[in-house]
């Protein structure tokens, strides 16, 4: 069971099928130090799942951790139903054991928003800040997200959130008394991220300017 993390920590989202961008990062951030590798979903397109024997093999090989994306919940609730034969074991068994979030320590991994049920996995953050603010604080100090494909970090302060657009290169040092948002980018877009618990920083990585 993955509960809890050591060293820095390698973000990736929404490869979408690009197979050799995923691969392309997950070799930047380990050359970078990273310690941890986590997925927030969108690893293949549901109009794709051939990439996924070869998306599957990469992440085992690398020990990339992964949550469920609205594409994955797609292969798994509509395609697997008639098509199961068509996956190799390993695949099946890695579709159906992709957890909603993965909640370790003060840090919250989703593909859109925190919350373990299918919804969570394409609804606009949007629509449900509020009621991550209601009661005060949410259950997090950072929440890391996939699914916009915009790279950006959100402070909330006073039950109010503000916006901060990255670009490539940028790092961000997070204050450990707030609570924060952050868009990790979309690798099909050439964006990745990098965060350092221990110094709290995030640095906004893009490996190509036309992926």
């Amino acid at each position: 069971m993955f509960n809890r993390l050591e060293g820095k920590i390698g973000l990736i989202a929404d490869s979408h099928g690009k197979i050799s961008l995923m691969l392309d990062a997950i070799k930047t951030l380990k050359d970078m130090g990273a310690a941890t590798i986590i997925h927030l979903g969108d690893i293949c397109d549901s109009l794709k799942p051939e990439c996924l024997d070869e998306a599957v093999a990469i992440l085992h090989r690398y020990e990339v951790k992964a949550v469920l994306g609205n594409n994955e919940y797609i292969l798994i609730t509509e395609y697997l139903a008639n098509h199961a034969d068509g996956f190799k074991d390993i695949v099946v068994s890695f579709l159906k054991e992709l957890p909603y979030t993965l909640n370790i320590g003060d840090f919250c991994f989703t593909h859109s928003i925190p919350f373990n049920w299918p919804a969570a996995t394409n609804r606009p953050l949007t629509e449900y800040l509020p009621r991550l603010l209601e009661n005060g604080s949410p259950p997090f100090k950072v929440l890391f997200r996939g699914h916009s494909h915009s790279p950006s970090v959100i402070k909330i302060e006073g039950g109010c959130s503000k916006e901060i657009g990255l670009k490539s290169g940028d790092k961000i040092a997070l204050d450990k008394a707030r609570i924060y948002i952050v868009n990790v980018g979309a690798i099909e877009d050439g964006a990745f991220s990098l965060f350092d618990p221990i110094n709290y920083e995030f640095i906004s990585l893009t490996f190509r300017s036309n992926p």
